[in-house]
């Protein structure tokens, strides 16, 4: 069973720093994070206490501790010492032990936008990506990606913003865990906006609501599976219809957004004729972008109906 250090913690300068004392047997590697001190203390009674640095050569004149104590930190003498032996006897046992010091240093949590300054940026998202880096201070530190506090499943330290489940025409926050073994810390988030941009209406001049499922309804929405029929290429858009006959009467309205003409009549619910109808869309390509003003477009649509 592994044996557990006792910790004491001193309040120094407003930080709280650690002091690990333990005894023999010692564990065969400590890890130290940030300022923290370790104190090794040999069993009482024994003699011709030896600490020395490995591999022992007196030529070299190695470091050499003859207390029942050794005291350990990064800015200590001992620090860039490998491996640490200790040796004693009680005149009749003889003890022996080495052990290794690692130093870490606590997590650092900071995101840095590639190419960009700053913690906020606005792109397309037919833009080239956006790679966001998680400063590192140690190899063992661990990484979780989160955007809009939902984690992404994503532990590399960079993350590409477009391989997310990012909001469209949004702000979106992302921030990143680093953990190491001295503990966690979360990073400050980065804002992305990611909006549709160069978005167009191309209104059509005719329709066939027949229910089969294709040219059904004007205009058509955005449909990423035949962006060659729709009218619609991006999904901000937003327009209100009015669909007039021949004689003027309105065959169809709506004040809603985005409510589209299935070719029947607003009150009765009944099929239109074939033949030509008259239109006035208003519409917003996207509030988002520079594309947010608002447009007036009338024509003339046809429908057909297959038998």
């Amino acid at each position: 069973m592994k044996k557990k250090s006792l910790f004491i913690f001193v309040f120094l300068s407003s930080l709280l720093s650690a002091q690990i004392v333990d005894e023999y047997p010692f564990e065969d590697i400590y890890e130290l994070c940030g300022d923290e001190t370790i104190e090794l203390n040999t069993p009482v009674g024994l003699y011709d206490v030896y600490w020395k640095e490995l591999p022992f050569n007196v030529d070299k004149n190695p470091l050499i501790h003859t207390t029942g104590t050794l005291t350990i930190n990064r800015n200590s003498i001992w620090a860039d010492v490998g491996v640490i032996s200790w040796e004693a006897t009680d005149g009749t046992n003889y003890y022996y032990d080495q052990i290794q010091i690692s130093y870490l240093d606590f997590p650092i949590a900071q995101v840095d936008i590639e190419n960009y300054s700053g913690t906020r940026v606005t792109m397309c998202v037919d833009d080239q990506d956006i790679t966001l880096n998680a400063t590192t201070q140690n190899s063992s530190d661990t990484y979780e990606w989160f955007l809009n506090g939902i984690t992404t499943g994503i532990t590399s330290s960079e993350i590409n913003v477009l391989n997310t489940n990012f909001n469209l025409n949004d702000e979106n926050y992302y921030y990143v865990e680093v953990t190491n073994t001295c503990g966690t810390e979360i990073s400050d988030e980065v804002s992305v906006i990611i909006n549709e941009c160069n978005c167009d209406f191309k209104i059509p001049n005719v329709f066939t609501p027949d229910g089969d499922g294709s040219n059904d309804l004007f205009p058509e929405a955005n449909n990423s599976e035949r962006n060659s029929e729709t009218n619609i290429n991006c999904n901000a858009t937003k327009y209100r219809l009015r669909v007039y006959d021949r004689i003027g009467r309105t065959v169809y309205k709506t004040d809603e957004y985005n409510k589209p003409w299935n070719g029947k009549r607003r009150k009765s619910n009944v099929d239109c004729k074939e033949g030509v109808y008259f239109y006035r869309l208003e519409f917003i390509l996207n509030e988002f972008t520079n594309q947010d003003s608002i447009k007036v477009k009338s024509g003339s649509v046809s429908i057909f109906r297959e038998d």
